[in-house]
């Protein structure tokens, strides 16, 4: 049951058409009390128009500067996101027991530095663990180091996660309870593009072209 729940939140999140996704993401908590006045444009140019394919990308329109916080990265450090400031930032919420949506991101991931060439010295690629009581620092090293030691991973206790989260429409709901050490958590899983003065230019939906990220990213780093 955890699995098909799990699967179900997937891909609705994979499927939905990406201005109407965009929408929810920045009406939830973003700016409680506040009037948003954002406009997202989908990209035409990065998405199928073959509604079964994933993926897809949203410019955020106008960008604007997203709040700064601070974590604990894979080294046991805390790391705040302005101290990536004069980098691009490339981030997304996951855990490390993820059985396919993180795995497969953090490999589109590799490619993308890949893709960059030395471009990519210039780009942050961020892990945020959903899971902190699971996910310790040395674990989070760990499992980084699968794909590139050179992802950052961070982690924090769940209220901060929750706090933060806000920002980017993060969801994020264990299936568990509270005796089981073996769950799913079920948790949205777009990847947000920041640019290096920290302003929130772009989301990635999960399933997203490598190619397109790269493409995203060369625009605002002005390559």
């Amino acid at each position: 049951m955890e699995k098909q729940a799990y699967q179900e939140q997937t891909a609705r999140l994979r499927y939905v058409l990406p201005s109407i996704l965009m929408l929810t993401l920045f009406a939830i908590g973003v700016f409680a009390g506040n009037v948003v006045s954002t406009q997202v444009v989908s990209s035409a140019e990065s998405e199928s128009t073959d509604t079964n394919q994933p993926g897809g990308a949203a410019i955020v329109e106008p960008p604007y500067a997203v709040q700064d916080f601070t974590l604990t990265d894979q080294r046991g450090e805390a790391l705040s996101l302005s101290d990536l400031r004069g980098r691009a930032v490339l981030m997304f919420f996951g855990y490390i027991n993820c059985p396919d949506v993180c795995p497969t991101t953090l490999a589109d991931y590799t490619l993308v530095k890949e893709a960059l060439g030395r471009d990519a010295d210039d780009v942050a690629f961020v892990f945020i663990s959903v899971d902190g009581k699971r996910d310790t620092p040395e674990l989070m090293g760990n499992f980084l180091s699968y794909f590139d030691s050179s992802f950052i991973g961070l982690t924090g206790e769940e209220h901060t996660l929750r706090q933060l989260g806000k920002e980017y429409g993060l969801m994020f709901e264990q299936d568990r309870n509270a005796e089981d050490t073996e769950y799913f958590v079920q948790h949205t899983s777009p990847s947000f593009l920041i640019d290096p003065d920290g302003y929130l230019r772009m989301v990635f939906f999960y399933g997203s072209d490598p190619e397109a990220i790269v493409d995203g990213i060369r625009e605002i780093v002005g390559s």
